[in-house]
């Protein structure tokens, strides 16, 4: 069973930091097969990405991912095709962040995914609700929306390449971790990306990326509910996560 494991890395940390902590986790994983136990992730953010993709030593053990891009012209926002030159394999669109802070819609990440696939890229589609839609009622809608025209221009032979993040953003308000909630969403996820994606298999991987114990995490993947985790820098040291994965990792 292949098990995905992502790692956002703080902007707080140099180039020379995040490249160590990647050469770290590299080596202290190296035992797991990729591709058949394992897939591993790092998430770096625009002002370190190309000094980390030019120095990171075995790109076969982990796939490198840019934070935030665009297919439009953001200032301070790289490109699918400055990502495809500086040696990124991945791009991540549509965290809380861009969304509700600095306006990100459901069809800029629309494009950016289409433009990042037909790279030969692979993509990350983040999609999350607030509190208030929360109480609202109205969140399973929002998420629906988000996967449904995140992924509506997804060509038919990438569809491989991409994933689905869902990060319940409450929770990073204090709130206490409501996991029957957070799965009633992700079952929404795996519908409509079946929906919007018909020639599907199966649903594409989802990544869990709000609070969760290895435990819980651990009973969720042998029950195939998610795919992965995706585990913030701020919230868990570079050594947090590896032992994160040994944990998970001896159980299967």
């Amino acid at each position: 069973m292949l098990n995905f494991y992502w790692y956002n890395f703080s902007s707080e940390l140099s180039a020379q930091q995040i490249e160590q902590q990647i050469n770290d986790i590299c080596e202290r994983t190296k035992q797991y097969e990729r591709m058949e136990e394992i897939m591993l992730f790092v998430c770096v953010p625009t002002m370190s990405l190309e000094a980390v993709c030019r120095s990171v030593e075995d790109k076969e053990l982990v796939k490198i991912c840019s934070q935030c891009f665009c297919a439009g012209k953001i200032t301070g926002m790289p490109s699918p095709h400055t990502l495809k030159a500086i040696g990124a394999h991945a791009g991540m669109t549509g965290l809380a962040d861009r969304r509700y802070l600095l306006g990100e819609t459901d069809e800029m990440c629309r494009d950016g995914v289409y433009e990042l696939l037909t790279l030969g890229m692979k993509g990350l589609l983040c999609v999350g609700e607030n509190m208030q839609m929360k109480r609202s009622g109205t969140a399973k809608q929002v998420i629906t929306q988000q996967v449904s025209t995140g992924l509506s221009k997804v060509p038919a032979d990438a569809v491989y390449r991409m994933g689905i993040m869902y990060r319940p953003l409450w929770e990073f308000e204090g709130k206490e971790t409501d996991l029957d909630y957070a799965l009633e969403m992700i079952q929404t996820i795996k519908q409509v990306s079946m929906q919007t994606l018909p020639q599907l298999p199966e649903p594409l991987p989802v990544f869990y990326g709000g609070e969760i114990s290895p435990q819980q995490l651990t009973q969720l993947l042998k029950k195939q509910v998610i795919d992965g985790v995706f585990v913030d820098g701020d919230k868990m040291t570079s050594d947090g996560f590896i032992n994160l994965i040994d944990t998970v990792q001896a159980a299967f």
